[in-house]
């Protein structure tokens, strides 16, 4: 399939090093009234456990309380607005997946003035595969099991996303056209409101961050089949990848990080970088997050920029060829 996406690599050009005057700033910043985080996403899922596990550590880091606010809906559109409108003095941040941002100005930015565009980058701070899980009793227990289920009943199989347009969705439509195949979408508000129904039984399958279901598949509650990522997860060795499963050279990682209205000061966003870089540094922030299959990244706020726009670039084309709409 030509146009499955490859991955680059997430960590470019070494950034500039910041001028000794805005060093002293942002070693100097720290927020004087509580904080909000927003989390582009329904608690529960990854965006949500990523944002919690750092809250504590950035609290004591800043000696200041920080709240964490979910705002789910509209593949992450809810959230991005609100934080671009938000007053750029460091007081708001959001917690959104990189991919979904990018996507989400590519399919609704044109009705909503590309919200991306007016938030600022401040570090990307993991990555993780996609999985592919299913429910047992919906009879679908390997990645071939997935393939002949949709090949003989696909318009009957019913696929949790969270969100159209968003990363699951993609990579859902990625492998029907690579394969010829085709299956029932169900979009959710964020993956932990489409977790709880598959968990139920209620769909079939679902897409979704692998770290958000480490612990349902370790009880057998849910039966993993693949990954996105071009080589299988270290949280999961024994699951396959896509590329392994028949569709040779397909990488779609998932990135998260943190952003900031556009016109906040450099000097406060080298504070919050160095904030979070110190919190993705800390051992046990490290340790839980490494344990449910993240993989930790703490770029700048360069490099997470660069890595943006080579996801737009790539997603586009993507997008074009599979001819998807947005919500």
């Amino acid at each position: 399939m030509q146009q499955i996406v490859k991955r680059r690599s997430l960590l470019m050009a070494p950034a500039v090093m910041p001028i000794m005057s805005r060093h002293a700033a942002a070693q100097n910043w720290r927020p004087a009234q509580p904080v909000r985080i927003i989390v582009a996403a329904a608690p529960g899922g990854t965006l949500d456990i990523h944002a919690r596990a750092a809250q504590s550590f950035l609290s004591t880091y800043f000696g200041q309380s920080l709240i964490v606010e979910n705002q789910g809906g509209g593949a992450g559109l809810v959230a991005s607005q609100t934080v671009a409108r938000a007053q750029a003095d460091g007081l708001t941040l959001m917690v959104a997946s990189g991919d979904g941002l990018i996507l989400q100005d590519i399919l609704v930015g044109s009705r909503h003035g590309r919200p991306a565009s007016r938030l600022r980058p401040v570090t990307m701070t993991i990555t993780a595969a996609q999985l592919l899980c299913t429910h047992p009793k919906s009879g679908i227990r390997t990645i071939n099991d997935y393939f002949t289920a949709l090949r003989m009943r696909g318009d009957k199989v019913t696929l949790a996303v969270p969100g159209i347009g968003g990363i699951a969705h993609i990579i859902s439509e990625m492998v029907n056209r690579a394969l010829g195949l085709a299956v029932t979408h169900v979009p959710y508000r964020g993956g932990g409101p489409a977790t709880i129904d598959l968990l139920s039984g209620q769909v079939d399958a679902q897409i979704i961050t692998l770290p958000a279901v480490t612990a349902y598949v370790s009880d057998g509650r849910l039966i993993p089949l693949a990954v996105s990522t071009l080589q299988r997860d270290p949280a999961m060795p024994d699951v396959p990848t896509f590329a392994e499963s028949g569709i040779p050279g397909f990488d779609v990682p998932s990135t998260q990080g943190v952003l900031v209205p556009l016109e906040t000061p450099d000097h406060i966003i080298d504070a919050w970088y160095r904030a979070w870089k110190a919190a993705l540094d800390d051992p046990a922030v490290r340790q839980r997050l490494e344990a449910l299959g993240f993989v930790i990244q703490a770029t700048t706020p360069m490099q997470f920029d660069a890595v943006l726009k080579d996801a737009e670039k790539r997603f586009a084309a993507v997008i074009a060829a599979a001819g998807i709409k947005g919500e």
